[in-house]
């Protein structure tokens, strides 16, 4: 009896981290957080010591952020069932970038806007779908909230605007 209590409970934590919560807890959890890419199949990710790193805000309906060179903002919808997600087709600044980063980038976005499915696990929103491999994000520190610079490891020349 013993042992099969502490296999359900196991079980039951294993579960516990892993969910695909309702479409309106999920937009209110993506929305009180940024969120950076950490892993998508076996791609190198883009970071701050690599330039930007790919970074996602939520905010009524729509998704903006960085797309690893340029601005990226499109509307998304979590639901109507609980673990689906639409991505609109979406639109960017136009900076140009290394050839390796806009590639980069050109992929990241069709990836995203294929999502079809969510999934919240822990400190990760990972959107999924028949095309490429899951997009995996974390949640950033919350220092992020409070200053744009170096507690989130980009750098007050990158973000403040050229003359």
């Amino acid at each position: 009896m013993r042992r099969f209590l502490s296999t359900i409970l196991a079980s039951f934590l294993l579960t516990a981290c892993v969910s695909t919560p309702a479409p309106d807890v999920m937009k209110e959890v993506a929305e009180r957080n940024r969120w950076e890419l950490a892993h998508w199949g076996n791609r190198t990710i883009p970071s701050a010591d690599q330039g930007q790193p790919v970074i996602l805000a939520f905010q009524g309906g729509q998704v903006s952020g960085h797309a690893g060179c340029n601005r990226y903002a499109a509307a998304i919808s979590f639901g109507p069932n609980a673990g689906e997600v639409v991505v609109s087709h979406g639109m960017t600044t136009r900076m140009a970038c290394e050839p390796h980063r806009m590639e980069f980038e050109a992929a990241f976005i069709r990836a995203f806007e294929a999502s079809r499915r969510y999934r919240l696990d822990g400190e990760s929103l990972s959107f999924e779908s028949e095309v490429t491999p899951p997009l995996e994000f974390y949640r950033r520190p919350p220092a992020c909230h409070a200053s744009p610079f170096a507690a989130c490891g980009e750098s007050q020349e990158s973000s403040s605007p050229r003359r």
